[in-house]
């Protein structure tokens, strides 16, 4: 599966899936924002990510496979009009297959993010065969590399995937630069804001 990787600032809104990887900041923000701090393994320091999955049957939001139990948010801000063409999986870099314990997938988001999926297809845009994923801080090398078919433990279940009649190119959309130059500091800072100003932050001009 070919691999794209984007910096989510505006200066590449016009690759493919930067409304999309938008959206999953945000929902992530939702997702793990209300229970971040509380000891349930999602702290500060934790990187996370989501990717699209196309709905089965055709329905709305929520259609993806969620990594942990926590569902939406009590009292959540709507954060789009209606229901979304694609279901997400969620990861968490504390998170892995199966439960809140560190393992072959510790430590590695997007790892969480595209395992916990199962499988099921990835949403790809309208007319395209890309399909879109976003993780607060670049991947790292192994990650990288497992991201387009390599090793590194438990398998990347997309690897070899087809949608449309092509391979599908997987978008890979990141928000802070890892490691080195700050990044992981500013995604901690980050997070210690409030969920209502990191959704200020995310529809701002700035991502």
């Amino acid at each position: 599966m070919p691999v794209v990787a984007y910096q989510l600032v505006p200066a590449n809104a016009g690759s493919p899936g930067y409304a999309v990887a938008k959206e999953l900041a945000r929902q992530t923000v939702a997702q793990f924002g209300a229970v971040r701090g509380l000891g349930v393994g999602i702290g500060g320091g934790s990187c996370c990510a989501a990717v699209a999955l196309a709905p089965a049957g055709g329905a709305g939001f929520p259609a993806g496979a969620a990594l942990n139990a926590f569902g939406p948010p009590p009292g959540a801000l709507p954060l789009y009009g209606g229901a979304l063409p694609y279901g997400i999986a969620y990861g968490n870099s504390q998170l892995a297959a199966g439960g809140l314990a560190l393992g072959p997938l510790g430590g590695h988001a997007e790892r969480a993010a595209l395992t916990g999926a199962g499988g099921l297809a990835l949403y790809t845009l309208p007319g395209t065969n890309h399909a879109v994923l976003f993780v607060e801080l670049t991947p790292c090398g192994p990650c990288a590399t497992w991201l387009g078919g390599g090793g590194g433990g438990v398998a990347n279940p997309y690897n070899g995937v087809i949608n449309g009649g092509g391979a599908t190119t997987l978008n890979v959309w990141w928000r802070w630069v890892y490691p080195g130059d700050g990044g992981v500091p500013a995604m901690n800072a980050f997070h210690a804001m409030t969920v209502a100003a990191q959704l200020a932050q995310i529809n701002g001009a700035t991502w």
